[in-house]
């Protein structure tokens, strides 16, 4: 379901009118040229260890493991292969046959520190073909 949720996001960022008014918004464009809303989502499998760290006041839970760190390396190589979602063959040999069969493998890459390669993955998302819709949820207030 991780996938699948982060399609949905990745569709809503491109289809809710208040999220695309921000991509012509001209304070941002005088910033930088081809502003666009825009996020990354890194996607891997295996074990983590979670620990508790801050404060007397606040205390959030920090994940660790080589596990952690691959998919946050899967997130920062969205911006070098162009894509908002990557994802390694571990995510994509738990998904189903008919999932399996609307994912495109982008490259296998040997990564630093390690002498396995490691198969990439992406699902596009058709953006251009989304109608610009009203979030239904704009406006509200959350109970």
């Amino acid at each position: 379901m991780a996938v699948f949720s982060f399609v949905k996001i990745i569709a809503k960022l491109n289809k809710y009118e208040h999220i695309i008014q921000y991509n012509d918004d001209e304070r941002l464009l005088s910033i930088s040229d081809d502003f666009k809303v825009r996020m990354g989502f890194g996607l891997h499998q295996g074990w983590a260890i979670e620990g508790a760290i801050g404060s007397y006041f606040k205390i959030d839970a920090s994940y660790l493991s080589p596990n952690v760190n691959m998919a946050a390396r899967l997130e920062s190589a969205t911006k070098q292969f162009s894509c908002p979602l990557l994802f390694s063959y571990q995510i994509y040999a738990l998904l189903s046959d008919t999932v399996q069969s609307i994912c495109r493998e982008i490259d296998t890459v040997f990564l630093r520190g390690s002498n396995k390669p490691m198969r990439l993955f992406t699902i596009e998302v058709q953006v251009a073909e989304l109608s610009i819709i009203r979030d239904p949820l704009e406006g509200k207030t959350m109970r």
